[in-house]
């Protein structure tokens, strides 16, 4: 049973796009990958491409099957946050580039993923369920432990301060999640905190619709660099969806200038 995948990432409104995505595939498995370059921090267009850069590099090398998926993923962030410290150390002057950044592996039809940041993962299945990531930023954590409820959490000053990165000092904490059996019509998407402005409603009402996931995930990209503007931020998308018959795309995106 084949893929379909699609993939969209847009600048908005800023000066550059520091969102990279990244996929592969290798045999029965596939890697999907996106990174957001911390806006704030120098250099934050580097960061994520090292990270997206170092993840596919040790998919494609890694012998299959993968023996622990998520273990894999958890380790490869470790060598992309010790790359990411290395390059910004040699910088002139030296700088400390962070980005977030969150993968997914589907490997004999099963989905396992890791993140460390505010980048999500959704999983919407055929039968209506939604599973997703859990944001690592102040909000979130302010809600989880009650300070806040979930209104107040979508438009907290805080929201956008995350809480684990890869580069800067300290270790990482990804977050691995999934050993999910995939089905078909089952739907995964990744996306960078820009697509966060639309409600999640419509993000999973265009996902639920028939049809390409082409046109679904440039349309979403779109619309929240129209629901944000003129102050709107890097938006990426990379979605896959198991039964199409295509196989996905590999390499890694370079996102293209134009604002919308």
């Amino acid at each position: 049973m084949g893929y379909e995948i699609a993939q969209a990432s847009l600048r908005g409104d800023r000066d550059r796009n520091q969102d990279r995505i990244g996929c592969a595939e290798i045999g029965s498995g596939v890697l999907l990958v996106l990174a957001d370059g911390l806006g704030g921090h120098p250099r934050g267009e580097l960061a994520a491409e090292v990270a997206v850069d170092t993840v596919v590099e040790a998919f494609r090398a890694a012998p299959r099957p993968l023996a622990d998926p998520a273990a894999f993923l958890c380790a490869i962030f470790e060598e992309a946050h010790a790359r990411i410290v290395a390059r910004g150390l040699a910088e002139h002057p030296p700088v400390v580039p962070l980005t977030t950044c969150v993968a997914v592996v589907v490997e004999d039809g099963c989905a396992t993923w890791a993140h460390a940041g505010d980048s999500r993962l959704y999983l919407l299945r055929a039968a209506g369920e939604v599973l997703q990531t859990r944001d690592h930023n102040v909000a979130e954590d302010l809600y989880r432990e009650g300070s806040i409820d979930a209104a107040a959490r979508r438009t907290h000053p805080l929201r956008h301060r995350v809480t684990r990165v890869l580069g800067g000092e300290g270790p990482v904490r990804a977050q691995p999640g999934g050993g999910v059996v995939l089905e078909p019509g089952d739907v995964l998407l990744l996306c960078s905190d820009g697509l966060s402005v639309l409600p999640e409603e419509r993000i999973l009402g265009a996902l639920r619709a028939a049809g390409p996931l082409a046109p679904c995930v440039e349309s979403l990209a779109r619309a929240a660099v129209r629901a944000a503007r003129p102050h709107s931020d890097n938006v990426s998308v990379l979605a896959l969806r198991r039964g199409a018959a295509r196989p996905p795309p590999t390499g890694v995106r370079r996102p293209h200038a134009a604002p919308a």
